[in-house]
């Protein structure tokens, strides 16, 4: 049989199955490669949008943040921040306010609730501002009882007042947390008159603050130029204050305490006085309340009673003076700087003197026992043999509990509550417990104010042997007082008929 296949054609026969196999093979790779790149994409495209989610989600949540940090509670730094940015970034001629809330008699709050429910009336409070507010105000809480509303945008009188009525009103709706109600004191500046940065307008601000309080409380005041005449402040006083004792401007006048049943002054209270270049001799009514919102009032600490010690001394050589104490007033400001009574011990100390003859008067007691520096220095006072004397019977006659455990020997009724007395007001009959309280725990009792014979024996049927007043001497620069120690300026005998 005869081989019909010719050589050539299985050679093409066998290439044309290895075309088809090499073919197929590279379409296999490349239908792989293919469905690869389709999946790699698939993935990426799923990859992209979860973060483009979640970076949405981000970019919502910082702007949460960012609009939150406007309004939810910050600490005093960050508030003053926030306005500062916010005052980089003001338009050239545009113009801002600041509110500078302070709540009224919080401190009874304190006293009569726990800390845990004391958080919670500061958060609703902040959270009311957050209801209330723009998103484009930076509102929250400053400090302790304070809160701040920085608004900007169309800014003029009318909204400012609105405003201010706004926040009164907010702040007085009762409380949820606890059952009381509440309101706040408001000093009002405007950027960029009354300050060109946070730190100016916080500090002006507490002025118009001090002003709204003295006012009558639940009210607002806006600073001004008026505002410092009127209350006679000098905005000078600032720069003028920290040279005034090197110039040896400050000067003590002393009020006389007197023992009605012996006419013999048995204390004098020291008394700040300015004896201002241009303005002459000015009362504490014109510059201690602008030192002691500043806290520029600490510096009279040390100073005033190195002036005291010495004038004591004086005195002593002079004529016999040891059956006589002199008080000096003392602040909470003025408590809460660290080490107080030991550098007022080491001025005894180097004055050769005891301690004992002088009398720490404290200034709203109930203020400065929450300070744990001011009460470390209260005990150092009582440590080193000072006498203490208070002159803060409590918003609710709590002096009266409180008795034994008030590191004080001497009681002071102050010229209000003497009026109340005189006046028969409702709280008369508190404050002549704590004075009966006082007497039965062996406490001295010093009425101020006293003005005329009727007060002297309406106080006197008290059993208050011990006062102070314009009756007996206004406050007395050294030299008049000098002579005052040398001669009484009344007779011994002019208060027999009061007090038997």
């Amino acid at each position: 049989m005869l081989d019909t296949t010719y050589p050539g054609e299985t050679w093409e026969l066998v290439a044309a199955i290895v075309i088809i196999f090499m073919t197929c093979l590279v379409l296999y790779f490349l239908f792989k490669n293919v469905m690869k790149e389709i999946k790699k994409e698939k993935n990426d495209r799923k990859l992209l949008k979860t973060k483009q989610d979640e970076g949405e989600n981000a970019s919502n949540k910082q702007a949460k943040l960012i609009s939150e940090s406007k309004t939810i509670s910050k600490k005093s730094k960050d508030i003053v921040g926030l306005i500062d940015q916010e005052i980089r970034h003001t338009k050239e001629g545009a113009i801002s306010v600041l509110f500078f809330m302070n709540l009224d008699n919080f401190r009874f709050i304190v006293d009569k609730y726990d800390q845990k429910e004391v958080d919670k009336i500061i958060l609703e409070i902040e959270k009311r501002l957050k209801r209330t507010q723009s998103k484009s105000s930076i509102c929250g809480h400053y400090e302790d009882d304070i809160f701040i509303c920085y608004l900007s945008g169309k800014i003029d009188n009318d909204v400012i007042q609105r405003s201010a009525q706004e926040l009164l009103l907010m702040v007085s709706e009762p409380l949820k947390s606890v059952a009381e109600n509440i309101t706040t004191s408001i000093g009002i500046v405007v950027f960029p008159y009354d300050g060109i940065n946070a730190t100016q307008l916080i500090k002006n601000a507490e002025i118009a603050l001090y002003v709204s309080k003295k006012e009558g409380k639940n009210r607002f005041a806006l600073y001004s130029e008026d505002l410092i005449e009127k209350e006679q402040f000098n905005i000078n006083y600032y720069q003028e204050i920290k040279k005034s004792i090197s110039h040896d401007e400050f000067l003590l006048y002393y009020q006389p305490i007197v023992d009605i049943k012996t006419g013999k002054i048995i204390g004098l209270e020291s008394l700040l006085r300015w004896n201002h270049p241009t303005m002459g001799i000015l009362p504490p009514g014109k510059f201690l309340n602008v030192m002691d919102l500043t806290g520029d009032i600490t510096w009279f600490g040390t100073w005033g009673f190195e002036k005291v010690v010495s004038q004591y001394v004086n005195w002593k050589k002079q004529f016999r003076v040891k059956d006589v104490f002199i008080s000096i007033n003392l602040s909470p400001k003025q408590l809460m700087v660290q080490n107080l009574a030991k550098s007022f011990f080491d001025i005894v100390k180097k004055h050769e003197v005891t301690t004992e003859i002088f009398c720490l008067e404290i200034l709203d007691y109930y203020t400065i026992i929450k300070n744990p520096i001011a009460i470390h220095n209260l005990g150092e006072f009582r440590k080193f043999g000072f006498r203490i004397a208070i002159d803060d019977l409590g918003d609710q006659f709590e002096l009266v509990t409180d008795m034994d455990s008030i590191q004080a020997t001497i009681i002071k009724i102050s010229r209000e509550d003497v009026l109340k007395i005189m006046n028969d007001f409702p709280e008369s009959d508190q404050i002549q417990r704590v004075i009966q309280f006082a007497m039965k725990k062996q406490k001295i009792v010093i009425a101020e104010g006293i003005e005329d014979e009727i007060m002297i024996q309406k106080i006197a049927d008290l059993d208050v042997r011990f006062l102070q007043g314009y009756f007996f001497s206004p406050p007395k620069s050294t030299e008049d007082v000098t002579q005052m120690l040398k001669k009484s300026p009344w007779d011994m005998n002019t208060f027999d008929k009061f007090y038997k």
